[in-house]
């Protein structure tokens, strides 16, 4: 996945709240539940404007002590499990 073509973005279909840091989500649709952690929590915050992976990236190491390489793996990794389970849209050449 390039991370300056790939734009990502919320889907619409899923509700959340937050609990002590940590975002709860269902998809009524699919009847799943979902939690994320404090790190998954943000980078979902940053997806509820269209993002490239370089700049969810490049906030979640201003905010979290992680690395670079980390960090783009990392997201990646968890931007491919929100598009297989439908709640991201993904735009762009991979």
């Amino acid at each position: 996945m390039k991370g300056t073509d790939v734009v990502v973005r919320q889907a619409d279909d899923l509700l959340t709240t937050t609990v002590d840091g940590d975002l709860l989500g269902m998809s009524i649709e699919r009847g799943v539940c979902y939690g994320f952690n404090a790190v998954a929590t943000r980078s979902w915050e940053l997806m509820a404007e269209p993002q490239s992976i370089d700049s969810l990236c490049a906030r979640l190491i201003a905010e979290f002590d992680v690395s670079e390489h980390d960090c783009r793996e990392q997201m990646e990794a968890f931007v491919g499990e929100l598009e297989r389970e439908g709640l991201i849209r993904v735009h762009g050449s991979r």
